[in-house]
């Protein structure tokens, strides 16, 4: 009974002194709100910051989406520079899914990160094929080491700027941006530029683009096989393959059938039955191919799936 009091003493003082806090950062930011209110980046900086700190410690299920309900009262909210982590500048758009993302909790899809990080040695090569604005591709930089090599492929011209932009501003020389699509033949195709609300939906599938709003625009962009890729790179080793392509998961595999037998690299790829089945695939058939290449599926997270050269047993 002692122990039940004490403990409920404590959490109603964590309450207490994280409410304290709160309404200090509250008053402080009131202070200032001349400035924020004048000044869109503040303004935005400002937004992001107090909804990190209420996520990070509010304690009552009550009023949790309370700075998400004051988003309308903060617009327009705007692209802003945002240091990551030591290693990571990133210009980031509120407005876009990835980036908005991330400034809301610092991370991407956290558990698949910490699964490629695992096969990354210092002097490692990793690529990161779908880079978008250059998350994944920044987190391995520093991992892989100045003897390293990062690999960065994205077709979409916009995206590509942007990733190049925070690839220079994270000083990250190990990584060379590849501004091509993966598939299994040289030649070149049409992409399709998703809705700005969410750019990483870009599609060699005119639907994959769409299911979230009209496609913004196209581009014919060179299409080149990894295989060709990873050779003209001059690289001794591949240690890990991030595929995230909007449904054309196995065009990239088929054109990296030397790249997986020479190598035998852990591949995390995305998933999504829908988006394969606009490309006329399927999981199935994507899991099959790496299964003939000796790979097992030995991770799910969410809609990432790793797989692994050699026999392991699936975990649940």
């Amino acid at each position: 009974m002692f122990a039940k009091t004490k403990t409920r003493a404590m959490v109603a003082r964590m309450k207490r002194g994280f409410v304290w806090t709160l309404l200090a950062a509250i008053l402080a930011m009131a202070a200032g709100a001349t400035a924020i209110v004048a000044n869109p980046v503040l303004r935005t900086r400002g937004y992001f910051a107090l909804q990190r700190t209420w996520a990070a410690g509010w304690p009552f299920e009550r009023g949790k989406a309370l700075p998400t309900r004051l988003r309308s009262a903060a617009q327009p909210l705007v692209p802003v520079w945002v240091r990551v982590e030591p290693h990571i500048a990133m210009l980031l758009d509120p407005n876009d899914l990835v980036s908005r993302e991330i400034l809301k909790t610092g991370a991407w899809e956290p558990a698949s990160w910490r699964a490629i990080e695992r096969h990354l040695p210092d002097g490692g090569t990793f690529v990161d094929v779908g880079a978008h604005i250059g998350y994944y591709t920044l987190k391995a930089a520093p991992v892989v080491g100045p003897a390293g090599h990062v690999i960065a492929v994205e077709p979409n011209p916009d995206t590509v700027r942007k990733l190049r932009g925070n690839v220079q501003a994270s000083q990250a020389s190990v990584v060379s941006v590849q501004p091509v699509a993966c598939s299994d033949a040289e030649g070149s195709l049409e992409l399709f530029a998703a809705p700005d609300s969410n750019t990483g939906e870009t599609s060699l599938s005119r639907a994959n683009a769409s299911s979230t709003g009209a496609v913004v625009r196209s581009y014919k962009v060179r299409a080149r096989p990894l295989d060709d890729i990873i050779r003209d790179a001059g690289v001794s080793r591949v240690d890990a393959v991030k595929i995230d392509v909007e449904g054309a998961e196995l065009l990239v595999l088929k054109g990296a059938q030397q790249t997986l037998a020479k190598y035998r690299p852990t591949v995390i790829v995305e998933l999504i039955d829908r988006q394969l089945k606009a490309m006329g695939t399927n999981t199935a058939e994507v899991t099959e191919l790496m299964r003939a290449h000796g790979y097992t599926l030995s991770h799910r997270y969410g809609e990432n799936v790793e797989f692994t050269a050699g026999t392991l047993a699936i975990k649940p």
